[in-house]
C-alpha cells in the first residue's frame, strides 16, 4: 500500500480519535478536573507541546489516544490525599459523565456527519445492471449489462438495494422487468432461480436470484436539511442496533470472528473509499465514529465501559470496587484487549491475501 493511500486512513482515525479523547477533555474541565497529559496516539511523542496544566501530544502509534486526569488512580495520590481537582475526588456521577463523554461525542460527530451526507447528497448504487452471472437465469433472458431497472413487477426502483430487494422477494414466478436500453424501454420476463442461503448471522432464508452484478453507476440520495437530520438519526439508530446484534451473535458463536475488521482493515477499506470521494469518505468516517462509540459502551476495561460499570456499581452500592479488584480486572481485559488485537490484524492481513503475497514472494 502506498505511503500517499495511508494518508486518508490517518486523516479519519486521527479526527475520530481527537473528537472521543476531546470529550473526555471537556467534560474534565467542565467539573473542574486537572487534566495532566491530552494526547493522540501511543508509545513516544512525535511532537508536543506543554500548555499551563496539560501536556498535549501527538504519538507514533495512532491507534488509539488518552486524557490523564489528575489523580485518577489512588497510586498517584500519594500521602497529601485527594485534592480538589482530582479526578477521584469527584462523586460517581462527575466521573460517570467524563468516562461517558467521549462515547457521545462519536455517537454526535457519526450523526453530524451522517445528516452532511444526505444534505450533500448519498451516494447509492443504481438500479443499472453491471453483468450478468453465468448459470443463472438472466444469461438466457433478453438482459443485457447496461439496462437500467426501472420497474419489477410493476413496483418502481431506482436505486440497486431496491431493486435486489424486489427480486429476492418475488417467489418463483415470472418476474416483469420494465427496463431502459438505448435511450428507449421495454419489457423483459425472467424466471427467477429460488435458493435458501444464510444471512450474516447465520439465519436460513429463501431468496429468489436471477443472477445480476451493480453497475459503477450511483444515484445521490439527497434531503433538505430537516429532513437530512431525522434521516441521520434513523440511519445511527439502525446501525446502532444491528452492531449490538453482531456483537451478542459474536459473543454467543453464532457469528464468525472472521466479521471483525481491525486497524489495517480500516486503512485498506478508507484508502480505497476516499478514491470515490469526500462524501464516501465522510459516510465511512461517520460509520467508524458510531463504531467506535458503540465498542467503548462495552462494560469491558480498559474500554470507557469498564469505568462505566465501576461507576454504576459504586452508585448502587453506595461504596467503591475495591481498587486492587479494578486494577486486576483492569489488567486482565487490557491483555485480552491486546490478544484481540493480534488476532483481528491477522483476520485483515489473510483478509488483504498478504500471506500469499508473501509465499508468491519467497517462492520466486
Amino acid at each position: 500500500m502506498p505511503i500517499l493511500n495511508l494518508l486518508p486512513a490517518l486523516v479519519v482515525l486521527g479526527i475520530l480519535i481527537f473528537i472521543h479523547e476531546l470529550g473526555h477533555f471537556l467534560a474534565c474541565k467542565l467539573y473542574g478536573v486537572r487534566v495532566d497529559k491530552f494526547s493522540i496516539g501511543f508509545g513516544p511523542e512525535i511532537f508536543h507541546y506543554q500548555g499551563k496544566e496539560t501536556r498535549y501530544a501527538v504519538s507514533i502509534i495512532p491507534l488509539g489516544g488518552f486524557v490523564k486526569p489528575s489523580g485518577e488512580s489512588h497510586e498517584e495520590v500519594g500521602s497529601e490525599g485527594l485534592k480538589a481537582h482530582d479526578f477521584l475526588a469527584k462523586g460517581p456521577g462527575v466521573r460517570f459523565v467524563i468516562a461517558a463523554a467521549g462515547i457521545l461525542m462519536n455517537f454526535a460527530l457519526a450523526y453530524v456527519l451522517f445528516a452532511t451526507v444526505f444534505i450533500l447528497g448519498r451516494p447509492i448504487l443504481s438500479s443499472k445492471i453491471g453483468g450478468l452471472v453465468e448459470g443463472y437465469p438472466a444469461t438466457a433472458s433478453q438482459l443485457k449489462a447496461g439496462d437500467r431497472v426501472l420497474e419489477v413487477n410493476g413496483a418502481k426502483v431506482a436505486s440497486w438495494r431496491e431493486l435486489t430487494g424486489a427480486i429476492q422477494t418475488a417467489g418463483e414466478s415470472e418476474i416483469t422487468f420494465y427496463i431502459e436500453r438505448d435511450g428507449s424501454d421495454q419489457t423483459v420476463m425472467v424466471l427467477p432461480k429460488v435458493e435458501e442461503v444464510n444471512d450474516a448471522f447465520g439465519k436460513k432464508h429463501r431468496i429468489s436470484r436471477i443472477g445480476i452484478l451493480p453497475s459503477d453507476d450511483y444515484l445521490e440520495e439527497k434531503y433538505a436539511p430537516v429532513r437530512a437530520f431525522r434521516e441521520a438519526g434513523v440511519t445511527l439508530g439502525n446501525f446502532t442496533a444491528l452492531t449490538f446484534k453482531s456483537i451478542g451473535y459474536l459473543a454467543t458463536g453464532r457469528l464468525s470472528m472472521k466479521a471483525v475488521s481491525g486497524p489495517i482493515g480500516i486503512f485498506a477499506i478508507a484508502s480505497k473509499t476516499a478514491k470515490l470521494g469526500i462524501v464516501h469518505l465522510l459516510q465511512l468516517t461517520a460509520f467508524l465514529s458510531a463504531s467506535l462509540a458503540i465498542f467503548n459502551v462495552l462494560p469491558f476495561p480498559p474500554l470507557d465501559g469498564g469505568l462505566l460499570l465501576f461507576t454504576l456499581i459504586e452508585w448502587v452500592a453506595r461504596r467503591q470496587v475495591n481498587f486492587r479488584v479494578q486494577d486486576w480486572v483492569t489488567k486482565a481485559g487490557f491483555a485480552l484487549l491486546m490478544l484481540l488485537m493480534v488476532f483481528v490484524m491477522y483476520n485483515d492481513l489473510a483478509n488483504l491475501a498478504f500471506f500469499e503475497k508473501i509465499k508468491d514472494l519467497i517462492h520466486r
